[in-house]
C-alpha cells in the first residue's frame, strides 16, 4: 500500500527524483543570484534554456535513450517527466490566467484612450496588412523549403490516431469569430472574439462620452479601465519574474517527453522547421529594415520573448511579455502594442498558420505522388492565409492549421499520413511559436512606424 501511495499518488518513489529536485533547487538558487547581481533578463533566460537542455539530455542519457515503450517501464523517468511537466504547467497556468482579462483591458484602454492622431480604422487596417503579409511570406517560405529539400520522398509515415478536425467554409470561419456568447468565448480562449467584444465596448463608451449626460460617467469608466489595465500589468510583471525558473523545467520536459527514435525518423521535418524559424527571423529583420528600424536592436530586446515562446510553445502565454517588451523596450505606443500583439497572438501566426501547414501540404502531396506545380503552390498559400484567421494561439494549434490546409487543398482524407510528424509536434511547435511571436512583434513595430506611434529614442536606447 505504501509503495502504491508513493508511486502512483505522490510519484516520489525513486532516489533519482530527489536528486533532480536537488539539482533544480541549486539551479533556481543560481538564477536568483544572477538576478540579485543585476544580470539582464535575457541572460537569465539563456542560462535557463541551456540548463534545461543539459538536464533533459542528461536524463535521457541515464535512461539509455529509451523509446516510448521502454520509457514507460522506467519508474523514475516517468516521475521526472511528471514533475518537470508540473512545474512548467503551473507557471503557464498563471500566465494564461491573466491573458483573457489582460486582452480585454488592453483593447478597451486602447479605444477609450486612443490618440486623436491615430484613427481606429488606420490602426486596424495597417496592423492587419502587416500580420497577414508576414504570414503570406511564411507560407511561401515553408512551401519553398519543402520543395527544395524534396520533403517526404524518403519518409515512411506511420498512421496516426489523431483525426482531421471538422473544417468549415470560409464564411463559417468568419462567422465563428463573432462571439454569440462572450463567456463561452472567454472559456475557450477565443482571443479574436474577445478583441471584437472589447472593441465594441470601447467604441460605444467613447461614443456616449460625447453626450453631455454621460460625460462624467464616461470619465469614471475611463479611469476604471485604466486602473484595471494597470492592475493587470502589475500582476503580469510579478508573474513574469519567475519565467527563467519555468524555462528550465519546460525545456528539460520537452527533451524527456519526445524519444530520440521519433526525432531521428522525422529528422528532416524537424530540421526544416527550425531552419524556417531562423529564416523567418531574417525575413522579419528585412521587413524592419525596410521601415527604417534597426533589426539588431530589435533582436537584442526581443530575445527573451523568443526564448519564452520557444520554451512554452504558446503564443497566448507569451502575450503579456510581448506587450511589455513592445511598450517598455521597443518604444511602441500603448495603443499599438496592446492591439496588434493581442490579435497577433491568434491571427496570422507565421509558424502555425504559415510555414508549417505549407510544409505539411508538400509532405502529403509527395507521399501521394501529387505534382507540386504553380497552381498547387498558389492554392497552398491562399489556404494558409485564409486559415490563419481562425487559428488559436495555444499549444497544438498547428494540428488545426494542418487540418484546414489538407481539407482546403482536397487532401482531408489523408490526414493520417501526418502521423509521424504529429508524434514530434512538441519539438516542431517550439520553432513555430517563436516565429509566431516574432511575427506579431514585427507587425506591431511596422504598424507603429507607419502611424508615427513609436518612441525612436526608447527603441534606440541600449
Amino acid at each position: 500500500m505504501n509503495r502504491e501511495f508513493f508511486t502512483h499518488f505522490l510519484m516520489l518513489s525513486s532516489w533519482q527524483i530527489f536528486a533532480i529536485f536537488a539539482f533544480l533547487g541549486l539551479m533556481f538558487f543560481s538564477i536568483k543570484k544572477l538576478r540579485d547581481k543585476k544580470f539582464s533578463f535575457s541572460f537569465r533566460m539563456i542560462f535557463a534554456l541551456i540548463v534545461g537542455l543539459i538536464l533533459g539530455f542528461f536524463l535521457q542519457f541515464l535512461a539509455n535513450f529509451p523509446n516510448e515503450a521502454e520509457a514507460k517501464a522506467i519508474v523514475w523517468f516517468g516521475e521526472a517527466k511528471h514533475w518537470l511537466g508540473f512545474f512548467g504547467a503551473v507557471f503557464v497556468a498563471f500566465i494564461k490566467m491573466l491573458v483573457i482579462p489582460l486582452v480585454f483591458a488592453c483593447i478597451v484602454k486602447v479605444i477609450v484612450e486612443i490618440d486623436k492622431d491615430i484613427k481606429i480604422s488606420s490602426l486596424l487596417g495597417v496592423s492587419l496588412f502587416w500580420i497577414l503579409f508576414s504570414t503570406t511570406l511564411a507560407a511561401i517560405l515553408g512551401l519553398s523549403l519543402a520543395v527544395m529539400f524534396d520533403l517526404g520522398s524518403n519518409l515512411t509515415m506511420q498512421e496516426s490516431s489523431r483525426q482531421i478536425r471538422e473544417i468549415s467554409s470560409f464564411t463559417s470561419i468568419l462567422l465563428n469569430l463573432i462571439p454569440s456568447n462572450i463567456i463561452n468565448a472567454m472559456s475557450r480562449e477565443n482571443i479574436i472574439a474577445i478583441v471584437i467584444f472589447a472593441f465594441l465596448v470601447g467604441i460605444c463608451a467613447k461614443n456616449i462620452s460625447k453626450k453631455e449626460e454621460y460625460e462624467k460617467p464616461f470619465e469614471s469608466f475611463k479611469n476604471l479601465a485604466i486602473s484595471f489595465y494597470g492592475l493587470m500589468m502589475q500582476m503580469t510583471t510579478m508573474v513574469i519574474r519567475f519565467m527563467p525558473y519555468a524555462v528550465v523545467c519546460m525545456m528539460a520536459n520537452v527533451i524527456l517527453s519526445n524519444g530520440f527514435e521519433a526525432m531521428k525518423t522525422a529528422g528532416l521535418f524537424i530540421a526544416l522547421s527550425f531552419l524556417a524559424m531562423f529564416l523567418m527571423f531574417g525575413i522579419h529583420f528585412l521587413i524592419l529594415l525596410s521601415q527604417g528600424l534597426n533589426p539588431l536592436i530589435y533582436a537584442k530586446k526581443a530575445f527573451s520573448v523568443w526564448v519564452f515562446a520557444f520554451s512554452s510553445r504558446s503564443s497566448l502565454a507569451t502575450l503579456p511579455l510581448t506587450i511589455s517588451t513592445l511598450q517598455n523596450k521597443l518604444g511602441v505606443s500603448s495603443a499599438v502594442a496592446n492591439f496588434v500583439a493581442s490579435i497577433g497572438a491568434t491571427m496570422g501566426l507565421n509558424g502555425c498558420a504559415g510555414y508549417f501547414p505549407a510544409m505539411s501540404a508538400v509532405l502529403v502531396a509527395s507521399l501521394l505522388g501529387v505534382e507540386v506545380d504553380f497552381s498547387f503552390a498558389l492554392m497552398v498559400v491562399l489556404v494558409a492565409l485564409l486559415g490563419s484567421l481562425g487559428i488559436a494561439g495555444v499549444p497544438g494549434s498547428g494540428t488545426m492549421a494542418a487540418s484546414i490546409m489538407l481539407a482546403g487543398i482536397g487532401f482531408g482524407d489523408n490526414f493520417v499520413l501526418l502521423g509521424l510528424v504529429l508524434a514530434i509536434d512538441p519539438i516542431v511547435d517550439m520553432a513555430r511559436t517563436a516565429s509566431n511571436v516574432s511575427g506579431a512583434m514585427t507587425s506591431a513595430l511596422c504598424t507603429a512606424k507607419n502611424l508615427n506611434a513609436i518612441d525612436k529614442e526608447l527603441y534606440l536606447k541600449s
